[in-house]
């Protein structure tokens, strides 16, 4: 049978800091590397560990904004605190605490979760997502 729902494969970024964003992505968020290839720069594709990826390119420019860059990534966690902590850890910037939120009027029932965001070396907001099943 074939799968025809889509679903994330993989998201790219360029990283001027590329090596502390590989760091990062694997001390604080606990991606492994999938893949590893590359001529003249490095592309490694760092796992999440649901099958989804992070493409991570070498390149870009320091003081250039990047284009198109993503407005964040969201990662589910079972442990907001302990996600939150460890990226802070590995360097990651807070942007916002671990927050609760319920969202009462969302169709079609309620969604109760805990969030929160770091930054990751390159300017990426990396968002942490911990759903509930109901109000806390």
């Amino acid at each position: 049978m074939t799968n025809t729902k889509p679903s994330v494969h993989h998201i790219g970024m360029t990283s001027y800091h590329f090596d502390q964003t590989i760091k990062f992505y694997q001390e604080g968020l606990g991606f492994t590397v999938k893949h590893i290839w590359g001529r003249d720069k490095r592309v490694y594709m760092m796992d999440m560990g649901d099958g989804a990826c992070i493409e991570v390119f070498e390149g870009g420019q320091e003081d250039t904004p990047p284009t198109g860059r993503w407005l964040h990534v969201a990662i589910r966690t079972d442990d907001i605190q302990a996600s939150y902590q460890r990226a802070i850890a590995a360097g990651g910037k807070p942007k916002l605490e671990p927050t609760y939120a319920d969202i009462m009027e969302a169709k079609p029932k309620p969604v109760y979760m805990y969030f929160a965001y770091v930054i990751g070396f390159d300017g990426e907001e990396i968002e942490f997502i911990q759903e509930l099943d109901s109000e806390q």
